[in-house]
């Protein structure tokens, strides 16, 4: 079988070269399409990235609030615990102070409940008496009755001192009781103080898990579409391969007819290696981007 001749050879290729070159275009386009959606998912996975850092920066914030919060919390349970301490310590002294009121009234109803005024003017009489040689006993009777005033003019003293320590006692529990259920009220406050900024916290966390399941989305859409332009690219370059190949063919058949290598034959051989520089991964300058539209 003989070699082929060109106008053989251009009816051998028939459409093809055309055909090819429609599939170029649209690999080209399509590979343009996806380019495009990778720089809009990185754009996208690079915002949520962002909104991510900026709200881990709040949720540190918030955290040291919680924190701060909660340290007063509890320093504030220890401060109310000690005034719960000191109130019941005075209500246990008021009921002790109660209770031995309610016994001196008891013996109050036995006839021992006069005041002291009265008993010192009691006494005062009788010592008078006694040294004016009035008195109606002997020393005797004089002495034991004295000593039965003594020991009623004590119990009179006692019995006004604890009425009067009853009465401070209740002052005393009603400060503690005021002081205590402000500290109470403090640690609420506080407790609701540290719940609201770790409620805060929580709902930023879960934002930011909402967001990171977004980017991980948008990288693995980048991924694809990455992949995607690849493929297209390399269909796009195999497509222009073959365009400038059958080209490159047909040129050099004629030009053997003809009996002359002119800078065709040369502009074709370049062609050719600029596509060897395209399929090997490569770049290219404009120069020989107008060189393959030109020869095309």
């Amino acid at each position: 079988m003989g070699m082929l001749e060109s106008g053989e050879l251009n009816d051998l290729f028939g459409d093809k070269p055309k055909l090819i070159e429609q599939e170029a275009s649209l690999f080209k386009e399509m590979r343009d399409e996806w380019n495009e959606k990778v720089k809009q998912r990185s754009e996208e996975r690079n915002g949520y990235n962002l909104q991510v850092q900026e709200l881990i920066t709040e949720v540190q914030i918030k955290k040291s609030i919680r924190d701060k919060a909660n340290q007063k919390v509890k320093e504030l349970k220890d401060l109310r615990a000690e005034h719960s301490r000191i109130l019941k310590e005075k209500r246990n002294a008021l009921k002790a102070v109660l209770e031995e009121i309610t016994e001196n009234k008891q013996n109050n109803k036995e006839g021992r409940g006069r005041s002291v005024s009265r008993i010192r003017i009691e006494m005062d009489q009788l010592e008078q008496k006694f040294e004016r040689g009035r008195l109606s006993m002997n020393e005797r009777s004089f002495m034991k009755r004295m000593k039965e005033l003594s020991l009623e003019l004590k119990d009179a003293k006692k019995n006004k001192s604890s009425s009067g320590s009853h009465q401070e006692l209740r002052s005393e529990v009603k400060d503690a009781a005021r002081i205590q259920e402000e500290s109470h009220n403090n640690v609420e406050a506080a407790v609701d103080q540290a719940q609201q900024a770790h409620d805060i916290m929580s709902r930023i966390s879960e934002e930011v898990d909402k967001l990171r399941d977004a980017a991980n989305e948008s990288h693995s859409g980048l991924i694809r579409a990455k992949r995607e332009a690849d493929l297209m690219h390399s269909k796009y370059i195999v497509a222009l391969k073959c365009m400038h190949s059958m080209s490159d063919l047909t040129s050099a058949l004629r030009a053997k007819e003809e009996g002359s290598l002119d800078d065709t034959t040369n502009d074709r051989t370049g062609v050719s290696d600029i596509m060897e520089q395209l399929m090997s991964g490569g770049t290219i300058s404009t120069d020989d981007l107008m060189l393959i539209q030109r020869k095309g």
